[in-house]
Parts: C-alpha cells; sequence; structure tokens
C-alpha cells in the first residue's frame, strides 16, 4: 500500500502531536512528584521538631515543665500574631500524662467574635499555620536549650509553605528575632521578599554542573 506525501505528514503530525501530550503529561507528573517530596520533607522536618518539643517537656521536672510550657507558648503566639497580623490567634500547650510519661497536645486557637476554634497545627486554617508554629518552635528549642547553643540558626526555605502575603512579615519576625538574640541569621530561600530583607544577599545559578554566585544586595 502506498500513501501521499500530504498523508504521510499529516500522520508524522498526528504522531507528533500525541508524543507531545505524553510528554507534557510526563512533565507534569514529575513537577508534581518534585512538588509532594517536598511537601513530605517539609512534614517530616516539622514532625521532628515537635518530637524534640515532646522530649524536652517529658524530660523536665513539673515545674520546669510549666515554665517552658509558658516559655513555647508565648513564643509560638508572638510568631503567628506577627506574621498572620492576628490578636485573635494563638498557640497553646496541653500537658498530659500516659504510660507515666509526660505528653503534649499542641493547639492553634483562632478567637472569632462569638467563638473560638481550637485544631491541631496540622488542621488549622490555611496560610502555612503548620510552618509559622513549627519556625517558631525551633527557635524555642535553640533558645530554651541548656547548655545554651551558640552560633548561627541555618534556615532551609523557612516560608516555603506560607502563603506570599504573609512573607514581609516573616521577613520581619526573622529580622527582631535577629536583632533580639544576637544571632546571625544563614537563610537559603528561592522567594525574593526574604532574600531582600537580608543585610547580604547572594544569588545562586547553576549551568553545566557549575554554580555561580552574585551578591546582591547588603555589604560585605
Amino acid at each position: 500500500m502506498t500513501i501521499s506525501i500530504l498523508e504521510a505528514e499529516a500522520r508524522a503530525n498526528r504522531h507528533k502531536a500525541t508524543l507531545d501530550q505524553a510528554k507534557g503529561k510526563r512533565d507534569l507528573l514529575l513537577q508534581q512528584k518534585t512538588q509532594k517530596e517536598a511537601e513530605l520533607s517539609k512534614v517530616t522536618q516539622n514532625i521532628a521538631t515537635w518530637e524534640q518539643v515532646q522530649l524536652l517537656l517529658s524530660h523536665s521536672s513539673q515545674y520546669a515543665r510549666e515554665q517552658l510550657k509558658q516559655k513555647i507558648e508565648e513564643t509560638v503566639t508572638a510568631a503567628l500574631r506577627s506574621i498572620f497580623e492576628d490578636p485573635g490567634i494563638s498557640f497553646a500547650i496541653e500537658l498530659g500524662q500516659s504510660g507515666g510519661s509526660a505528653t503534649a497536645e499542641w493547639q492553634v486557637i483562632s478567637s472569632y467574635q462569638d467563638y473560638t476554634v481550637a485544631a491541631n497545627p496540622e488542621a488549622a486554617r490555611g496560610g502555612g499555620v503548620t510552618d509559622v508554629v513549627s519556625l517558631a518552635l525551633r527557635l524555642s528549642l535553640l533558645e530554651l536549650a541548656r547548655p545554651k547553643h551558640e552560633g548561627p540558626v541555618i534556615l532551609d526555605e523557612p516560608g516555603k509553605m506560607i502563603s506570599r502575603e504573609f512573607l514581609p512579615n516573616v521577613a520581619a519576625f526573622l529580622k527582631r528575632y535577629a536583632e533580639k538574640t544576637g544571632r546571625q541569621i544563614i537563610m537559603v530561600t528561592h522567594h525574593g521578599v526574604l532574600a531582600d530583607a537580608a543585610d547580604v544577599a547572594w544569588y545562586v545559578t547553576q549551568e553545566k554542573g557549575v554554580s555561580r554566585a552574585e551578591r546582591i544586595g547588603g555589604e560585605v
């Protein structure tokens, strides 16, 4: 059977369109896979932070536990209110006992005009509440640890899951933390808002396996 050149071209174009469509689906799936892996990494990091807080509370005496609880609640509440600009939001730890060991349940409390809603950070309202809680808990652990840890704070994508509208507040919160504690913050971020808030910022690119860094702000 013979076919004309025009028919052959038409078939080739149909095959190409089918191939392009398949490639598009593959690229989308790969993008979704990368996003889910990043989300899983963030969740795993959050769980590790909460487990450290749980361990700290369980190994403390009752008096010390209450003091730690109050300090952590104050720090996380301040972070939530500062970043989300909401005086009706707060963080609470409910202490208990299970099998002879101290337990701690986390709650993000949102107070409205006629009612109050308390939920686990994972189930709290959107905008990145879980990320803010996790960030504040890590900073709390760093300041409450004894003996006290010295040196800089290294943050990897601290605003990754936080809504863009709140990123300027995240930057302001981190600057206040650095000023209050005297700690240097070294941060890796893809968000220009956070990079612009730094005293010194470097833009890193990679081409053919070679990384290049260019200073884009601040003074050395």
